[in-house]
């Protein structure tokens, strides 16, 4: 027999409580006293009649009886357990059923009450159930915001995807112990849906990178193509499965899609509430990573442009700030400088000699070394490619490695004679760095060095012109990579070759 639920008028919405006893007299007292103190209640006869109410609508509290047809109050403790754990219970049970009682606390019931029931026992353990499921909503709601905002620092202070998509994994993996975990994102730039991570308890990595995909594509679309890059579902059971299509700006970007297997337990209506929340977070997150990185790209296509443009002026000089980059990013990752500082070390790599642009033609295409005074007006560049760089407030970082890279340790370098301490980690790198290329490489004047040649002018100046260790750790890396490194086609010897003194003096031109 079923009854009505009926509402109380209050600031919240009233508990509801479904009270199953096969005495239609327990049932229709319960009811009746505990709507009379603001519950709004329903009543079953039977447990298979609670389970069909259960499917209907949302209850907080079952109180039930033990003995009952067709379905007693142990299989529905059973049943609430795995099917509605969010849901509290209490049970009535007879003196003879004392042991039966305590078998329903460990099935998780609050209480037992016995018959008969007695009103004010019953209105103080409803009470008490209902204000600790109180508490523990309000600790689990505190625990979930807790979480959340955990999981957004560990996104949000990175702008790189590979950072980010690894603090993604590790967090999900560590909170919803899936068997599987996979998440993808659309690159629009290349029309193409590229897997980002894929994680299971027996493998790791993706199965294929990327497959084409549309911007403007359904979501329907993404997430069968999603599942091509994973191989399929790994799963036909429902519940077993979670994820979402990760949507920014109202648009789909990608896909974040997880399984369990058949000894895990399914994914609970909790735990998809989060998983839809974080599904926001990273969606925000990775897409503006991708939109950064493409900026990123942009910007530094752009910068490459205007170096070879500079360089260009003299073919004895193409890619020559290309060649010194690579040489000084790749001794800043050997000695371990931090991703940020190598990343601006690139930029003033690139631009290290944008100051050329303002030395006349005849001083900077002279086929024949400098005279004091034309050399006087060559060491302006640095400077002026600083006053040039200025102006870009995105590369004001790079300034002092820029106008830096012509000074020395021992402080007899230009343009400001700074020496030691007073020169960047970076701005030291890429004199080393500059100074090789400028050596081994030919000019219209003389021709280049042999590495051996050069590598030993480097070390004839460790602690004079350039910094020790980093020279000791440059010649390591000649050794180890030279070949690899060096992308740079040398042209051809001059036909006269000029040499000046001192040696070292062969790395200012």
């Amino acid at each position: 027999m079923r009854g009505c639920i009926q509402d109380t008028p209050s600031v919240h919405p009233p508990a509801r409580l479904l009270i199953v006893d096969d005495d239609t007299n327990v049932r229709n007292f319960c009811a009746r006293l505990l709507r009379h103190h603001g519950y709004a209640t329903a009543t079953a006869d039977n447990g298979r009649t609670a389970v069909e109410m259960l499917h209907e609508k949302r209850y907080d509290l079952v109180l039930t009886d033990l003995q009952m047809p067709e379905m007693g109050g142990i299989d529905l403790l059973h049943y609430l357990r795995e099917q509605h754990p969010d849901v509290d219970k209490l049970v009535f049970t007879a003196f003879a059923e004392v042991d039966t009682a305590r078998q329903a606390l460990k099935l998780g019931a609050f209480d037992y009450l016995t018959k008969p029931v007695d009103a004010d026992d019953l209105e103080r353990a409803v009470r008490r159930c209902l204000e600790l499921r109180r508490i523990r909503q309000e600790k689990e709601r505190l625990s979930e915001l807790v979480v959340m905002y955990q999981f957004s620092q560990a996104i949000a202070n990175s702008l790189d995807i590979e950072t980010q998509v690894m603090r993604i994994n590790a967090f999900l993996w560590q909170r919803f112990a899936p068997d599987s975990l996979s998440v993808s994102l659309l690159y629009p730039e290349d029309q193409c849906l590229r897997l980002l991570a894929y994680k299971t308890r027996h493998s790791t990595g993706p199965r294929a990178a990327q497959l084409p995909l549309a911007a403007d594509c359904s979501e329907e679309q993404l997430v069968q193509t999603h599942m091509q890059l994973i191989g399929g579902r790994g799963t036909d059971i429902a519940g077993l499965m979670a994820g979402a299509v990760l949507r920014t700006n109202d648009r789909p970007v990608g896909c974040l899609h997880l399984t369990r297997n058949g000894e895990q337990p399914e994914f609970d209506a909790n735990e998809r509430k989060l998983l839809s929340v974080f599904a926001l977070q990273i969606a925000a997150s990775l897409d503006n990573a991708r939109l950064y990185q493409r900026l990123r790209e942009q910007n530094l296509q752009t910068i490459e442009a205007l170096a070879a443009a500079i360089d260009a002026r003299d073919p004895y000089t193409h890619g020559h700030s290309e060649q010194v980059t690579r040489y000084a990013v790749r001794l800043a990752e050997v000695i371990g400088l931090p991703a940020e500082r190598i990343e601006r070390l690139r930029y003033a790599g690139l631009l290290h000699d944008i100051g050329k642009i303002g030395i006349r033609d005849h001083i900077l295409l002279k086929p024949s070394p400098l005279s004091d005074e034309e050399f006087d007006i060559m060491k302006q560049h640095p400077s002026i490619g600083a006053n040039i760089i200025c102006g870009v407030q995105a590369l004001n970082d790079t300034l002092p490695i820029i106008e830096g890279h012509h000074e020395r340790i021992d402080g007899s370098g230009y343009p400001g004679g700074l020496s030691g301490e007073q020169l960047s980690t970076e701005t030291r790198i890429l004199a080393v760095a500059d100074a090789f290329d400028a050596m081994t490489s030919n000019r219209a004047y003389r021709a280049g060095m042999d590495t051996a040649t050069a590598l030993n002018i480097l070390r004839k100046g460790r602690g004079t012109e350039w910094d020790a260790q980093l020279v000791d750790a440059f010649v390591d890396l000649i050794h180890a990579e030279g070949n690899e490194l060096r992308t740079k086609v040398k042209l051809p010897p001059p036909q006269e070759t000029v040499v000046t003194t001192p040696e070292y003096a062969l790395a200012l031109a």
